[in-house]
């Protein structure tokens, strides 16, 4: 993902459920349990208490009170924050191909077209390579560079991440994008192959309706600049390191690093920030953010908006951006979430030992 917003100053139901479906019922990874299982698609979208994947999965564990940190955490931090300042959240970018690189996800159902998918780039064995799913006919992929793609098959419960897709037929047919994976929705969300560090497309995107609900149950996906060119759980591979942009690997944040910000609850809401930005930074404490790509300076993924306009639906992000007073820049027409300023990054963040997202960390004294 590269989304570089920082030059952006921001001024001071649907009727058709199948009911016969067999969706994994995920409510078991949600902190705020759900009513009831129900079928997603276009008008119905999984309300703010889902969060996808199993409780087991690392996006879904929150970080212990006293956890146990990277013997590095200081240096790397101040690597991270030399890579620039934290960009912003955007509003109003959905198929613009200037801003939109933020992934789009999808609701399979039974009456939707059947898709062949194809990968196009020859790095291998692409393992998604010739299987055959549904797909909504109105689904499209986010109009940046990145061309992300997510479709969740409700029937099956597999997850399908596309990344740079190329051709998508009206009707079905062959799907062709440069590279792509799944993973269970069930499952750890993790082993896709459509982001640098392997997590699934849904690990760590914030949806515009758990942000406006004020609450956010699991980890952030983290984009830096650059990694050093290693990985830790839960990555499976890295992104682009910074040897390879000419630059030092030295303090860089391996790919799969958990950083947190290291604030009370109480310290969050005395904060002077918006009360959108205060839900971020308690999910930032409570779980952390995962570095899972590479591109811009630092970033979290949020979900895209052609999630909503691909269906001629009004984009929920602009309705959360207007209703929550966010400013608008008229010379770039976006909603500017400003996540750079109001924290103490430098005091704050910090990093976690890799032992603590495999749950494998001693138990502290204080415990």
């Amino acid at each position: 993902m590269v989304v570089v917003v920082n030059a952006l100053r921001a001024p001071a139901p649907d009727g058709d459920a199948v009911a016969s479906s067999t969706f994994p019922d995920v409510r078991a990874g949600a902190a705020r349990p759900c009513r009831k299982r129900v079928v997603f698609g276009a008008g119905r979208w999984p309300p703010a208490c889902w969060r996808p994947y199993s409780r087991r999965s690392p996006f879904n564990r929150r970080i212990r009170s006293n956890p146990r940190l990277h013997p590095e955490s200081r240096a790397i931090v101040d690597r991270l924050l030399s890579f620039g300042p934290a960009q912003h959240l955007l509003a109003g970018q959905a198929g613009r191909a200037e801003w939109d690189d933020f992934q789009p996800t999808y609701y399979s159902r039974r009456r939707d077209p059947v898709f062949t998918l194809h990968c196009t780039n020859s790095w291998g064995r692409c393992e998604v390579e010739g299987m055959r799913i549904r797909i909504p006919d109105a689904a499209r992929p986010a109009a940046g560079s990145d061309g992300h793609m997510t479709v969740i098959d409700q029937r099956s419960g597999w997850e399908y991440d596309m990344w740079r897709v190329q051709r998508k037929p009206r009707g079905g047919g062959r799907l062709e994008f440069a590279w792509g994976g799944r993973t269970r929705i069930d499952g750890h969300g993790l082993n896709s192959d459509a982001t640098a560090a392997r997590f699934g497309n849904l690990a760590g995107a914030v949806r515009a309706e758990e942000l406006a609900s004020g609450r956010i149950d699991h980890a952030l996906f983290l984009t830096v600049h650059c990694d050093s060119g290693a990985w830790v759980y839960p990555a499976r591979k890295g992104g682009t390191s910074c040897a390879e942009t000419g630059e030092s690997n030295t303090d860089a944040p391996p790919m799969g690093a958990r950083f947190q910000l290291a604030m009370s609850r109480k310290q969050i809401n005395e904060l002077r920030v918006p009360a959108w930005k205060k839900v971020i930074l308690h999910a930032m404490a409570r779980y952390g953010m995962y570095v899972g790509d590479t591109g811009g300076s630092w970033a979290i993924e949020q979900e895209g908006g052609r999630t909503y306009t691909s269906f001629g639906y009004k984009d929920r992000w602009v309705r959360l951006a207007k209703r929550a007073g966010v400013p608008f820049n008229p010379d770039d027409r976006l909603w500017v979430f400003n996540l750079r300023d109001g924290v103490d990054w430098a005091r704050y963040l910090r990093v976690l030992d890799p032992c603590e997202a495999r749950g494998s960390c001693p138990a502290s004294a204080a415990e």
